[in-house]
């Protein structure tokens, strides 16, 4: 196996290096699952965790997320260096998950969700159509990422063989180092999965040029631009393009303490509605703002409810738009200051537990002493 090493580079009057030492890999092992959890940018930008220490055919699987084109992800997780039996596990969760048609696979994620630390989703095909603006048609191949700390050379041999025989597999392994009482956390790519031939994956670029095309076909270029700049800057929210519209993403925390992008608010196009551009307010937008009577309070009472939570709302023409474009500053700003008012008190109550922790803590120990 490749040995990692890391140098610390010290400019204090001469340039020189400083080795920094490998951790107890017990100590990280405890701490890896946890970790990635709680951030799992650490393992695929913009992804999105839908399950954890689920269970399927073959086992336990240790995390499920969709990345952020919208394709499922399964990940094996070993605690320690990677090996063989590893690759076997990974291949018999995704091959149980590719049987799965859109509806028992939405089961099988909505009913295992809201544990370990996941997000709770209700009905994982709405969750999906909002989150990526298109629907969950057909079943899922999902693509199959292996991590560890560390790896030996059959199982690096056995999944870059597979990759290069265009299974959608990859290898991720972490390294811990330890500097002045600091743990730092090396990530290596150690096998990549190559681009099937013939095949075009959803990305973001490919959903931008297909958007914009739908804007000129739907002949609402002459506002639909100036609508999504609007609720871009009055939400300070990231913008994703889906193929139909764009949604608007804001930080939220998780249950288990971390933050992860969650859509407010979207600009739907419908190829039935000529001309028109939907505003859908999200459940999570329609909470933050105060609910549903709220909206139609500060911003008219065209909205038709759903009853996932959700709000939508057409509008048919640049004029209705700036007519509407003050009634909708007041609406962004309830929802960006409900989103506030509810991280607050998130952050107050993580605050709180934590205080109650050490003063149990403190107590237990004047006791002991006592």
């Amino acid at each position: 196996m490749k040995e990692i090493r890391v140098w610390q580079v010290v400019t204090d009057n001469q340039l020189s290096v400083i080795p920094l030492e490998s951790t107890e890999q017990t100590s990280t092992e405890r701490l890896l699952e946890d970790i990635l959890v709680q951030h799992p940018d650490l393992l695929l930008k913009d992804l999105q965790l839908v399950g954890r220490q689920t269970e399927t055919a073959g086992g336990p699987l240790d995390l499920l997320g969709v990345n952020a084109d919208g394709q499922l992800v399964v990940f094996e997780l070993k605690r320690g260096r990677l090996t063989r039996e590893a690759v076997a596990q990974i291949v018999d969760y995704g091959s149980y998950l590719a049987e799965l048609d859109p509806e028992e696979l939405s089961s099988h994620i909505s009913e295992r969700s809201g544990k370990c630390g996941i997000e709770r989703i209700a009905n994982f095909l709405t969750w999906y159509q909002e989150e990526f603006g298109k629907s969950l048609s057909r079943p899922q191949k999902p693509s199959l990422i292996l991590v560890g700390l560390g790896v030996d050379d059959t199982t690096r041999r056995i999944v870059s063989f597979l990759a290069e025989s265009d299974i959608d597999v990859s290898l991720i392994t972490f390294h811990a180092f330890e500097d002045a009482g600091r743990i730092l956390l090396a990530r290596q790519l150690e096998v990549e999965a190559k681009p099937l031939p013939g095949t075009s994956s959803i990305t973001k670029e490919g959903n931008l040029k297909a958007l914009q095309e739908r804007i000129g076909s739907l002949q609402v270029g002459n506002f639909y631009n100036d609508m999504a700049g609007f609720f871009q800057k009055s939400l300070s929210a990231y913008q994703w393009p889906n193929q139909t519209g764009y949604s608007y993403y804001l930080p939220e925390l998780t249950e288990s303490g971390s933050a992860a992008n969650r859509v407010f608010v979207s600009l739907n196009l419908d190829d039935s509605r000529q001309g028109q551009t939907q505003v859908l307010i999200h459940p999570r937008g329609v909470e933050a703002a105060g609910g549903s009577e709220s909206i139609s309070r500060l911003s008219g009472d065209r909205w038709e409810l759903r009853q996932n939570g959700s709000a939508g709302r057409w509008i048919t023409s640049a004029q209705e738009w700036g007519e509407s474009v003050s009634a909708f500053e007041q609406l962004c700003a309830a929802i960006v200051a409900g989103w506030k008012k509810k991280r607050e008190q998130l952050t107050n109550s993580e605050m709180q537990v934590t205080a109650g922790e050490n003063e149990k803590g403190e107590l237990s120990t004047g006791a002991t002493s006592g």
